[in-house]
């Protein structure tokens, strides 16, 4: 405290100024609670107000989406290659789409309800919805593996399939977040 009985250090005293009237002398350790209390209010208000949010709910419902396609996806790639079924190319591309159907099942559920909240007619949404997931699909898996084998020349086929589906998954999911935001769960006007 100076001899003003208001904080020594600058920021305590500019972070106090706002609570002093011309009549206040004295420094009051109330004012300083009352001013951190209203802090965490608007803190707590805007946490909840990201929770909220429909980025927050597509990451969430993104993340059980994307487990449940993973696991659908993997169990998939090792059936296909246990089995030597098919070539390299069909195991990539068959274990992605069936990522993409099992995970994009969820995907429409979950995000029709609980992030975008629609009220949309299912009859329309669902057609917006595949093309969407159609399309994100194409662009995403179909630009990852040119992307990412380079990368990984030197690795086994195993891993660059790895790599390249896993690549292809984040793609999608950016790609995907703005389909379904502006144009499958958008609200017709």
């Amino acid at each position: 405290m100076n001899e003003n009985g208001l904080p020594a250090t600058r920021e305590a005293f500019l972070l106090g100024k706002s609570i002093y009237s011309k009549k206040m002398v004295k420094y009051k350790k109330c004012d300083y609670l009352e001013l951190g209390m209203n802090k965490m209010e608007k803190l707590i208000d805007s946490t909840i107000r990201f929770l909220k949010s429909s980025i927050f709910k597509f990451a969430l419902v993104g993340v059980v989406n994307t487990l449940v396609g993973w696991i659908a996806m993997f169990m998939c790639l090792a059936i296909l290659r246990n089995g030597g079924w098919f070539s390299k190319t069909v195991n990539y591309w068959t274990s992605s789409a069936f990522n993409i159907v099992i995970g994009s099942i969820v995907s429409y559920i979950l995000n029709k309800h609980f992030t975008f909240e629609s009220d949309t007619d299912a009859s329309k949404d669902v057609w917006r919805f595949i093309i969407n997931v159609a399309v994100c699909y194409l662009v995403a898996y179909g630009i990852a593996r040119p992307i990412v084998m380079p990368m990984v020349a030197k690795a086994s086929s195993l891993i660059k399939e790895v790599v390249s589906l896993l690549f292809g998954s984040i793609l999608f999911t950016v790609i995907n977040y703005f389909g379904q935001r502006f144009y499958v769960f958008r609200e017709d006007k």
